[in-house]
């Protein structure tokens, strides 16, 4: 596994990362669930949450969900806006270096992917997942964007789009940072927007997937009441 020796290359961290990339493309996260139930009423309590669009989410069958990524707090509000049906997304693979956090990140939905490098092996687990008619969560920006904007568009979605032929539905959250500061009572808004179809295409070019992210983070952005235009990277 060439990927992992970017982080530490020890056995363990190598059987923990197959693990999980094994778990994720056979079985539902179970306990996802659970921390949904917990995590919720929580929320909830926390902040005035709407969710707004959710007749453009598709009926069954796999797809991408394409939200922004203001705050880390955001798979609980995406995994709000795909309720009752659970996802699956990706998660640094910095988590799985102990025991404990890989075997709760696995069962709560996550599968690694390693920074830095084109992980194979978590493209694999994606289409995988989608195949397998599920919810993948995967963020346009790959990473927390800065207040206020945007990250530029990653090429990574827009290759899983072409290469699945997979539904993207893009997803604009706006006030879970505002979640930092709990005792103000924030509102926060979850607005799905129509979902975006691609050619399916099983070698996409790096310019053909890095378009196709743009567009998906333009329609994302498109979704933002605050912001009447948006380029995306």
């Amino acid at each position: 596994m060439r990927s992992v020796a970017r982080l530490q290359p020890t056995p363990s961290l190598a059987r923990r990362l197959t693990r999980s990339h094994a778990r994720a493309r056979r079985r539902s996260p179970y306990l996802q669930g659970v921390a949904v139930a917990t995590l919720l009423p929580v929320v909830l309590l926390l902040a005035r949450v709407r969710v707004r669009g959710r007749e453009h989410l598709p009926g069954s069958g796999g797809f991408v969900l394409a939200p922004n990524h203001p705050s880390v707090l955001d798979g609980v509000f995406a995994a709000l806006a795909v309720l009752p049906r659970r996802i699956s997304f990706m998660g640094m693979a910095e988590l799985w270096r102990r025991p404990l956090p890989a075997w709760v990140m696995s069962r709560i939905g996550a599968f690694p992917v390693v920074r830095g490098t084109w992980d194979a092996d978590a493209f694999t687990t994606a289409a995988t997942v989608l195949r397998r008619g599920r919810v993948l969560v995967m963020f346009p920006e790959g990473g927390v964007s800065p207040p206020g904007g945007y990250k530029p568009a990653r090429a990574g979605i827009g290759h899983l789009a072409h290469t699945t032929g997979a539904v993207v539905v893009p997803v604009h959250l706006d006030g879970p940072r505002r979640l930092y500061r709990p005792w103000t009572w924030p509102r926060v808004t979850v607005t799905v927007g129509p979902p975006i179809t691609v050619e399916e295409d099983p070698d996409p070019s790096r310019e053909r997937s890095l378009e196709t992210a743009r567009r998906i983070l333009t329609a994302v952005a498109a979704l933002d009441p605050g912001v009447a235009e948006h380029r995306a990277g």
